[in-house]
Formats: structure tokens, C-alpha cells, sequence
């Protein structure tokens, strides 16, 4: 986060995308990344049934659920599997598709290596 900052990016601008699901993410229970606090969906709903959430600089959701948005920044974290069949591979497509300027990946070592060798 502190580098995208470095490049300019505001912190609005800034959407940190988790490729696990809400219930297996360790970052959607946060409040917090580091100095940073987090806006995430906190499970709740308004009468308009939309998401409500935290209160914080940046914003922090899920891949599936930021499908059909977008944000000049997005640091796409949390992405770990163990085959890199369909499912895998248009969850990483949605995911690094949202990025409008920069997109920074956060990948395991595992699935690091796999991507690799399939290049």
C-alpha cells in the first residue's frame, strides 16, 4: 500500500481485492492494514439492499463481490491455489481486470511458481 502511495495514488484510489472468499480471507475481518484503516463490507445490509460498510481511507472487499467495478489501483492479495484450472483462472482475470492504471499482485509462493511455469 505504502508504495502505491509512493507512486501517487490517493488512497480512494486504492482498492485492495482478496482472491479468497469473505468467510477465508484474513483481510476482511480487519479494520486495519498496518497505519491504514479499511473500509470492507460488513456483512450488513441497508433497506436498498446494498452493502454496507466500514468506515476507513481504503477500501478492502473481495474479488467476486468487486466484479464489475474498478479502481486506478488495485494491490489484487491473497492469491494462493493449488491447480490453475478455470475456475482459477477467470477468478484471476476478473481480478486483475479491475486495475484501471496499476495493478499489483500478491501471490503465494506455490501459485507463484505455477503461473510461472506456465508461461
Amino acid at each position: 500500500m505504502t508504495k502505491c502511495i509512493g507512486l501517487g495514488f490517493k488512497r480512494s484510489h486504492i482498492a485492495l481485492v482478496t482472491y479468497r472468499g469473505r468467510q477465508n480471507s484474513l483481510l476482511t475481518p480487519c479494520d486495519r492494514l498496518g497505519p491504514y484503516p479499511l473500509q470492507a463490507p460488513t456483512g450488513r445490509y441497508d433497506a436498498q439492499n446494498n452493502s454496507i460498510f466500514s468506515e476507513g481511507d481504503l477500501l478492502a472487499d473481495t474479488v467476486l463481490r468487486f466484479k464489475g467495478r474498478a479502481a486506478p489501483c488495485v494491490v489484487f492479495t491473497e492469491i494462493d491455489f493449488d491447480v490453475l484450472d478455470d475456475k482459477a483462472v477467470r477468478r484471476l482475470f476478473v481480478g486483475a481486470t479491475r486495475a484501471t492504471m496499476k495493478l499489483t499482485l500478491v501471490v503465494s509462493e506455490p501459485s507463484a511458481k505455477i503461473l510461472l511455469d506456465r508461461l
